[in-house]
């Protein structure tokens, strides 16, 4: 009896090896994926004989390990799996949820590493899992660590990886970090993107549970962290958005596990990533790339709440590119979602370096007011309605964050948005020192308004300078010159409020004054 089930044991098992043409599914030919299509119908039943199988079958070690290689290959994502096939997966997984050191090691050496050995990383010492001085190999080592590579040959090999790093006890990870690092930094290291893909969620995983004493010890922490940022160089591929987005999140979790809060190792490590690889990279070679720039902005809140008061030293760099997706382009949309991430950044720059708000509030609420016009106006069909109504909530919550932060906003700034156009501008200007009152929003929020684009064209002359300034209306020196800013003046600003009092709301010259009107050629 026992002999007829190690038999059949061993048959399941070898039946559920994946097939190579998996890895190329896209290039294989229709009678190809004719037969991968049965085999993975004929996977489900195996499973659950398998499952049938293990409830009256005593396992010894080296057959838990192989069960658990053979099974968590089916565990995650993967052309070869069925829909129906993870449930089945899960009940004979469940089973080994907290697997001993023994197994774990067991699993490790003969099962999953040997697809790898092929190809050791030329910067890992494979015995203790240390960082090397220099490559092995030297310089051109990194060639022999491309060729052939036999471990894509496995197309579960991934899901396997992922399954040890998820369920190696915390403590045991000191006595397993020569077998499970070599894994991670092959998938890290490698030139094609879904890999790095993947390799960097298994670094997120794998800093979730590995103790920060072994980064720091084995100097796998800096080796890490230059493969991040190799990583946050790959702008060309399908995948560069989310393999940004990745990448960012898993720097960022590095530094905060392995450098103390407050120390200048962290901050010149948040410091080099926001201002070197993504300032000083992504935003300036994939400025065309709307994919990339908004995966980078959606990882920016933590990265800023991170740097605190130091991202004030950003602030020519974040502020304008944060405020850029707010400002209507012609002939030229804006992803909705790229306008909310980036209003969800900006709040926390606000928040964070809430005394330099005085000298961008024009910079910030001009783009503010040109998005929510641009947003009315536009228009809309039943599908992007409950974004356009996120939209809206996140421009009034950023106003908000503004007049909380540079209380004037609400009394000078606000006031003179009524003067021009009380209809229009009613809920702004009404707020106070201690922030506004959502009641006094109809101005942004009344959908029976249908405010006009030169509405606000008219308003923005009053920040950025375009009308001529008589002479009682002074300049106030500025700790940033390139913010330049003109103080309000009362006076001043009922004298180019009158036009709009006089000829009304939809004066097509007042438009024309603030469209077309250039202080190098006129004057007057």
């Amino acid at each position: 009896m026992q002999e007829n089930t190690d038999d059949q044991l061993q048959s399941l098992l070898a039946s559920l090896e994946i097939p190579s043409e998996y890895k190329s599914l896209d290039s294989n030919s229709p009678d190809v994926i004719t037969r991968l299509d049965s085999w993975k119908l004929a996977s489900l039943r195996v499973l659950q004989d398998l499952k049938e199988l293990l409830k009256i079958r005593q396992l010894t070690t080296a057959e838990k390990a192989t069960v658990i290689a053979r099974t968590a290959c089916y565990d995650g994502q993967g052309s070869w799996i069925a829909p129906e096939v993870h449930s089945v997966v899960t009940e004979i997984l469940d089973d080994f949820s907290k697997p001993s050191l023994l197994v774990m090691n067991q699993l490790l050496e003969t099962d999953v590493n040997p697809l790898f050995r092929s190809n050791p990383h030329p910067s890992l010492n494979l015995s203790t899992g240390r960082k090397l001085d220099r490559p092995a190999g030297g310089p051109m080592g990194s060639i022999d660590f491309y060729e052939s590579q036999a471990w894509k040959a496995y197309p579960g090999a991934a899901n396997l990886v992922f399954w040890c790093l998820r369920h190696i006890q915390t403590n045991d990870y000191g006595r397993l970090w020569h077998l499970v690092i070599p894994l991670v930094m092959t998938f890290l290291d490698d030139y094609q993107v879904p890999y790095k893909l993947k390799g960097v969620e298994m670094v997120k995983v794998l800093l979730e549970h590995v103790p920060r004493e072994i980064l720091k010890r084995t100097g796998v922490d800096g080796l890490i962290l230059n493969s991040l940022n190799t990583c946050l160089a790959q702008l060309d591929d399908a995948e560069s958005p989310r393999l940004i987005q990745a990448a960012i999140s898993a720097s960022l979790s590095l530094t905060l596990l392995t450098t103390s809060p407050g120390t200048i190792a962290q901050f010149d490590q948040l410091c080099g990533l926001l201002g070197e690889r993504i300032i000083g990279m992504i935003w300036l070679y994939s400025y065309d790339k709307v994919g990339v720039v908004q995966a980078s902005v959606e990882s920016l809140p933590p990265l800023l709440s991170a740097l605190g008061l130091g991202c004030s030293r950003y602030l020519k760099a974040l502020i304008p590119q944060l405020v850029h997706p707010l400002t209507p382009v012609p002939f030229k949309s804006t992803p909705i979602r790229l306008q909310l991430c980036s209003l969800r950044a900006l709040d926390v720059v606000i928040g964070e370096c809430s005394y330099r708000m005085s000298l961008w509030k024009g910079t910030i609420l001009e783009a503010i007011g040109r998005c929510w016009v641009d947003m009315v106006e536009s228009p809309s069909s039943a599908e992007d309605g409950s974004t356009r109504d996120e939209l809206r909530k996140h421009l009034r919550s950023s106003c908000e964050a503004l007049a909380k932060a540079c209380p004037t906003v609400a009394e000078e700034e606000f006031r003179r948005l009524l003067s021009a156009d009380q209809e229009m501008f009613q809920g702004p200007s009404g707020g106070n020192r201690r922030g506004i009152s959502d009641k006094r929003w109809s101005g942004f929020a009344n959908p029976e308004r249908k405010p006009r684009k030169e509405d606000f064209g008219r308003i923005h002359m009053f920040w950025d300078g375009r009308v001529p300034l008589p002479e009682d209306c002074s300049r106030v020196e500025e700790v940033d010159s390139s913010v330049p800013r003109t103080t309000w003046n009362p006076k001043t600003a009922d004298m180019l409020a009158e036009p709009l009092r006089r000829r009304g709301s939809g004066s097509r010259a007042y438009r024309d004054l603030a469209l077309n009107f250039n202080p190098d050629t006129d004057s007057s």
